[in-house]
């Protein structure tokens, strides 16, 4: 088996020695993604928690819809949170991306990210044979 290198310009591009994500097999790994604005390094929706989340996770979509899967088929999320005292913000708008049967998930606080940034989310998806 090979792998396979994700890129999507639907998502913000990768700032250093990573890939978007890769494929091997029916498995997908996505590399952290943050609420960049496409194209630079500017932070959108500065300070705002549920946007931000509500943002990353449509480019999270993007970046699976172009390896062949979707967002319903994420098995793994692990989030990264500025600050965990916001998790009631983040929870909520992850919740509308996965209304039913939801991935397992771990949740850290960072505590240092770039200013105005709020939230980082990686994951791990399957293709349906």
């Amino acid at each position: 088996m090979k792998k396979q290198i994700i890129r999507t310009d639907r998502a913000p591009l990768p700032a250093g020695s990573y890939s978007q994500a890769v494929k091997l097999g029916t498995t997908v790994y996505v590399a952290g993604t943050c609420p960049f604005e496409l194209g630079s390094k500017k932070v959108l929706h500065p300070g705002d928690t549920a946007a931000q989340t509500k943002l990353v996770l449509e480019y999270i979509s993007a970046i699976l819809e172009e390896a062949g899967t979707s967002i319903d088929r994420v098995l793994k999320v692990t989030a990264f949170l500025d600050d965990l005292d916001e998790f009631a913000d983040y929870d909520r708008e992850y919740a509308k991306f996965f209304p039913a049967d939801p991935p397992a998930r771990s949740t850290v606080e960072i505590g240092k990210f770039p200013p105005g940034m709020k939230v980082e989310i990686e994951c791990i998806a399957y293709i349906p044979d």
